[in-house]
């Protein structure tokens, strides 16, 4: 299903992000992952072969700036990246939304492997 394309996962929760990784590798993508949207930002910047073709970030990380600014300056970075944004609170999700390309996807956690599935397929 993944068609070798490679993800990042941005979580501040460590769990969510081995629990991510685990779904997309079932998947059949590659995964990078990261705890920290300023090293995000970095392995956006080393990918100079444009290989991580889509981020999943969750909306509140622990540390600045937050997951809707991390998207934003991904996309910035990288107009052809596909994103997903997550997040526990439904309410700051659609908020974040609007701000995003019309093209961002958002998805409520708790996600399910489905869920994610089915987001991805309609993006890649």
């Amino acid at each position: 299903m993944g068609n070798d394309l490679k993800l990042l996962v941005v979580d501040d929760d460590q769990m969510i992000v081995d629990f991510a990784v685990c779904i997309l590798e079932s998947l059949d993508y590659a995964v990078e992952a990261t705890t920290e949207a300023s090293a995000a930002l970095r392995v956006l910047e080393q990918d100079q072969n444009h290989e991580i073709r889509g981020m999943i970030v969750d909306l509140r990380l622990g540390k600045a700036p937050d997951g809707a600014q991390l998207a934003q300056d991904a996309l910035a970075m990288r107009a052809d990246l596909q994103v997903i944004l997550t997040s526990g609170d439904p309410v700051s999700l659609q908020l974040a939304g609007q701000d995003m390309r019309h093209d961002v996807e958002l998805l409520p956690k708790p996600y399910r492997r489905r869920d994610l599935a089915a987001r991805l397929s309609r993006l890649f």
